[in-house]
This record gives structure tokens, C-alpha cells and sequence, in this order.
């Protein structure tokens, strides 16, 4: 499109391997092992069926339902004629947000922006729109490739497509820096599926024979070096309006589609002639930008057109990304000035042509039945916090019951201020309290600021004490404070017993990331107290000589093996050490004291 600088919108074969055979296309799903199979068998012959059900409950994986990203969805994207189709060889059509230059509206390139486009707007794919000249990549090359690699991490971890964009009018003057550029991209992501490349926005008025197309094939020979079929996305004459003439002189190799940009007061009918021709003549296109205004970013909304464009994009099975994610003062521009970098915006915080394709987006995604992927689900219950970086868990510091409290990892004791009862309130949000205080995860203050404190406090229901419990794929979990949109973070990813948490930025990182481990009669991992109600505990757990149980009062307790054998019994008061004489393996403690009987699987090394 045709725009004004500096707030412009943005206008104006190999062989190898594929990424199919390098990366997996399967989803993790919950098979049964031999070993357990055989188990069960074993069990239901020795036992009879009711001791080997019970057996068979305790060491069953809990499994806390997700919803279905669009990436495991689809999985690798290809060109099948002039469609884009899925792993399945479906014809598919993603929606989405444009984010604006890079060099001038930087704050937006960040995971929460992203996910908050996935979550709220239901965007399937964002584009990251990287200036090359006028203070772009071309003069500061490592810091506008920061700010898209950012882009492209938080779309990976959140399971959407992500345009990497060569944002420039006249990229046959940067194709040593494009070379460049996109060799980085493709070795560094080349074996994701969720990468689609852009090799040049918007080329100008010039000769698609003598400029564009040859500065495309160098480009597509650069990525293919690298990445073999993920798709590459070419700008064609014009502001890439002239999809027509690319389609009859194309470019030569495999999974190539082309770029068509309208803007509705600009562009009608006559440009939907010109992408129907090139879609006759066999060309996949993809609708990398579109704006509901000018060509400029300016003028009125035009609603109507732009519900013509729908129309004919979702009849032909076209994907687009709308201009753009901005608080700048054009109407093109989706936000008001000052709208969160973080996302969490209320409708008052979008203007009309945003609240117009947010609208559309949520209404048609993602063309079917299935929801989008966005805050996990938890059952009410009893959990343990485990980081995924460290294996540590998260409790409060010294079983302490003061407010103020440190919360810290710390190495599974099994003890109760090293649980905690989840507890839904609604709209994505929970409570999260200590089991040995009662007392809730509380971000400080109410802080906004990277490095809040959070501790354990009383209850009060306020947002500093609501967490969103949110999917990061493979069971593991942000969890996000409602108060200010950052993360739970373990600061440095420190593995040390007793580093306190704290909030910051989200992020990709592993020290931001935590499994939900439910205390219940069914189990994952290896785990101390099972019964929610009880208190009974055993530690360490797993371990290379003994374990000490505790159990309030007198009580009795059994070991049994895995063939339902009772190898250990005896009794105690209180606490008693056991287990000298087990084998390694896995076994399951039965403790009966005063409260009734609990259960719970125990592993020696």
C-alpha cells in the first residue's frame, strides 16, 4: 500500500531432508507402556480385579486437558496448487494481526502482546514487520533482528503461525542484508513449522521480470539452503497488487505463494479481479497486510468493502493479516495512544477499525468447532509447583504461617507447605493457597514492576491474589498474575534451594514455566502425600535407603510391591522410619491411623 513516512502503515530446488523428516508432526498422547500393560495383567491374575484397579488408579499419569494449538492443528504447512494446505493435505486459511514497523512502534514485539492476541483476538498467525531502512535493520541489524526473533519465540512457544517480514519498498537495494537476515532466521528456525517467511513487503513500481523475480529466486535459494518446505511468502509488483503478472512468469521452486495487499477505500473489485486471475493461473496467495482504510493508514473505516474482501478471501481460502498492531494516529492503527505493551486491552482501549477485525477474527476462528487455544484448565484440588528448569518445588520458606512469607524452591519434602489447594474463580482466574497456612500467593503490593515480590498473605480475593493458570505446551504452565500480566519467575533460573520467587516479563524461558503435579489418588511422578485430606507425608521420596512416614497419632502401614505382594508392615506413633530392606523399585505405602487409610507410591534408587 501506498503510505506517508514516517508513521506509515506499510505499503508501499534444493534438495534434502524436509522439516516433516526432521520434526515430529505427532501430537504427545497418552499410551500405555508394555511395562504397564503387563502389570495390569499381572495384577488382575494375582490380585483379583478390585486391588488391581486400585493399584492400577495410583499409578495412573494425570493428564490436564488442553486445548489443541493451531500449529498441532495443522502442523506443516504446504502449497498445494492455489491453496495452502495442512499436514493433511486440507486447504486451510489463517487470520491475524500485523505488528507495525519495527523501528518506530517497538513495543509491541513481545510475548504478552502476542498472546493476548492469540487469547482474546483468536489470531491463528502475527506478523513481525521488520524495518529495513529509515533507522530498520539496515543500520542497526542486531537490534531489529532482537526484536523479531522475540516475536518469533513467543509464537513458537504459543502454538501460532508468525510472518517474518523484510518491510521495506525497495529490498533489491538490501539483498545482501535480506541474505543475511533470513539465512539467520531459517538456521535458527528452520525446523519449526510455524514459520512462514516474506522475502519483500511491498516492491514499488518496477519490473517484475528484470527485479522482482530474480531478487526473489536469490532469496529463496538463501532460505532453502537451510529450510526445505516451510512456506516463503513473495511480494509482488506494485504494493504487491500485481499478483496477476507474478502468476504468469512464477518464480521456480516448491511451497511459494504470493503477496496481495488491499486497503478498502482504495482497493475494490477490480483488484479482486487481478488475485482471481492469478489464483486461475495456479498462484496460492496470502494476504500479508490488509488495512480497512486508505492506503495511506488513513481516512474513514470502510467496514462494507472490507467485509467484500472477507467474502472473497474465505471463499478462495486465503490468509491475511490486518494493519496493524499500533497506537499511533491512524486509523488503520488497531489501539488508542497508550495502550498497554502487554496487552489486557479493555474495548475502550481499541478503536473502531481494531474492535471491527477483532470482531471478524473471533467470529470465524478457526473456520470449525474447535476453540482456541487459551488459558489452561486445572480441577479444583490439591497440587504440587514444580519448576521445570530446576525439578524443584515451590513452597513457602520454613513452612512459615506469617504473612509476608517468602514462596521459594526448594527440593519435594512432601510437606504440606510444599502444596497447594487450586481453587477456580472464574474468567481465567484462580486462587492459589498454601495447604499447611491457608494463606494465598500474593504478588506484593500489587506490583507491577519486573522483580515484584511475591509472597504467601491472607486472603483478601484482590487481583494481586488471582493467577491465570495458562498453557505453554508438552503440562506445563505461566502462571500469571491478573494484577499486572507478568509471570511467576525463578529469578536467574537458578537451581538453588531457597531462591524466592518472584514476577516478571513473560517470557519462553524454562524458569517461567511449572507443572501442576494433582495430590489425588491418581498420580504423576514420584510423590509423597496422595490423600487431599490428610496429613500424612513421607520423605525423601524418592530414596536410596529409608523413608520416613509421618502420620498424627498411632498407626499401621504395608508396602506392596508390584505384583500386589505385601513386602513391609509394621506401626508407629507419629513417625517411623522404613523401608531398609526394599530392593529399588516402585512401591505403594498404605498408612491406617486415626483418619482413615491413605495411599500413596513411594520409589527406592
Amino acid at each position: 500500500m501506498q503510505k506517508l513516512f514516517p508513521l506509515q502503515g506499510h505499503s508501499p530446488s534444493q534438495t534434502g531432508p524436509t522439516n516433516a523428516q526432521r520434526r515430529s508432526s505427532s501430537i504427545p498422547g497418552a499410551a500405555q507402556s508394555p511395562a504397564a500393560s503387563s502389570l495390569a495383567f499381572s495384577l488382575l491374575a494375582k490380585c483379583g480385579r478390585g486391588l488391581a484397579l486400585a493399584f492400577l488408579l495410583l499409578f495412573a499419569n494425570v493428564c490436564v486437558s488442553q486445548a489443541q494449538t493451531i500449529v498441532e492443528r495443522y502442523g506443516q504447512l504446504r502449497v498445494s496448487g492455489n491453496r495452502i494446505v495442512d499436514k493433511t493435505g486440507t486447504a486451510i486459511q489463517l487470520r491475524g494481526m500485523s505488528l507495525y514497523w519495527s523501528q518506530w512502534v517497538p513495543k509491541y514485539y513481545n510475548y504478552n502482546t502476542v498472546k493476548w492476541l492469540r487469547d482474546d483476538w483468536r489470531v491463528t498467525v502475527v506478523r513481525a514487520a521488520m524495518a529495513v531502512d529509515v533507522g530498520g535493520y539496515a543500520t542497526n541489524p542486531a537490534a531489529e533482528q532482537a526484536k523479531v526473533f522475540t516475536v518469533i519465540d513467543a509464537a513458537i512457544s504459543l502454538g501460532i503461525y508468525v510472518i517474518v517480514d523484510f518491510h521495506v519498498h525497495d529490498a533489491a537495494a538490501y539483498r545482501t542484508q535480506a541474505q543475511t537476515f533470513f539465512r539467520a532466521v531459517a538456521q535458527k528456525y528452520g525446523a519449526s513449522p510455524n514459520i512462514l517467511y516474506e522475502t519483500w513487503n511491498e516492491p514499488l513500481d518496477v519490473s517484475w521480470a528484470n527485479v522482482i523475480k530474480p531478487y526473489h529466486q536469490t532469496l529463496v535459494s538463501t532460505i532453502r539452503q537451510y529450510d526445505p518446505d516451510n512456506i516463503i511468502i513473495l511480494g509482488t509488483g506494485f504494493y504487491s497488487q500485481r499478483v496477476d503478472e507474478a502468476a504468469a512468469n512464477k518464480v521456480a521452486g516448491s511451497n511459494l505463494a504470493y503477496t496481495l495487499h488491499f486497503y478498502a477505500n482504495t482497493h475494490n473489485s477490480g483488484l479482486r479481479a487481478a488475485a482471481q486471475r492469478a489464483l486461475d493461473n495456479n498462484a496460492a496467495l496470502f494476504v500479508t497486510e490488509y488495512g480497512t482504510t486508505d492506503a495511506s493508514g488513513k481516512g474513514t473505516v470502510n467496514e462494507a468493502e472490507t467485509r467484500n474482501w472477507y467474502t472473497f478471501m474465505d471463499q478462495n481460502k486465503i490468509s491475511h493479516a490486518n494493519w496493524s498492531v499500533a497506537d499511533i494516529p491512524e486509523s488503520s492503527a488497531a489501539l488508542v495512544s497508550g495502550a498497554s505493551e502487554n496487552g489486557g486491552w479493555t474495548t475502550s482501549q481499541i478503536k473502531q477499525s481494531g474492535l471491527f477485525v477483532r470482531s471478524e477474527l473471533r467470529a470465524k476462528y478457526p473456520g470449525t468447532t474447535t476453540t482456541p487455544p487459551a488459558t489452561g484448565t486445572l480441577a479444583n484440588g490439591r497440587y504440587r509447583i514444580v519448576a521445570r528448569h530446576s525439578g524443584k518445588v515451590l513452597g513457602v520458606a520454613g513452612g512459615s504461617t506469617v504473612d509476608g512469607a517468602d514462596i521459594t524452591q526448594y527440593t519435594n519434602s512432601g510437606a504440606t507447605n510444599q502444596q497447594w489447594n487450586v481453587v477456580s474463580l472464574g474468567s481465567g482466574a484462580y486462587s492459589i493457597r498454601a495447604v499447611h497456612s491457608g494463606k494465598a500467593m500474593d504478588l506484593s503490593g500489587s506490583s507491577t514492576a519486573d522483580g515484584g515480590d511475591i509472597n504467601q498473605w491472607t486472603y483478601s480475593g484482590g487481583n494481586n491474589q488471582r493467577w491465570r493458570i495458562e498453557s505453554v505446551g508438552s503440562g506445563y504452565y505461566h502462571i500469571v498474575s491478573v494484577a499486572s500480566n507478568k509471570c511467576v519467575d525463578v529469578p536467574g533460573a537458578s537451581t538453588t534451594d531457597g531462591v524466592a520467587i518472584n514476577q516478571w516479563t513473560c517470557g519462553t524461558g524454562s524458569n517461567q514455566s511449572f507443572q501442576f503435579v494433582a495430590l489425588s489418588a491418581a498420580r504423576t511422578a514420584d510423590t509423597d502425600q496422595v490423600d487431599a485430606g490428610s496429613n500424612t507425608s513421607v520423605y525423601p521420596n524418592p530414596s536410596q535407603s529409608t523413608f520416613t512416614v509421618r502420620e498424627l497419632g498411632a498407626f499401621t502401614y504395608s508396602i506392596i510391591d508390584g505384583l500386589g505382594r505385601v513386602v513391609d508392615r509394621g506401626q508407629g506413633t507419629n513417625e517411623v522410619t522404613v523401608g531398609q530392606r526394599l530392593a529399588a523399585g516402585l512401591f505403594v505405602l498404605r498408612v491406617q491411623g486415626a483418619n482413615g487409610v491413605k495411599t500413596m507410591r513411594v520409589s527406592k534408587k
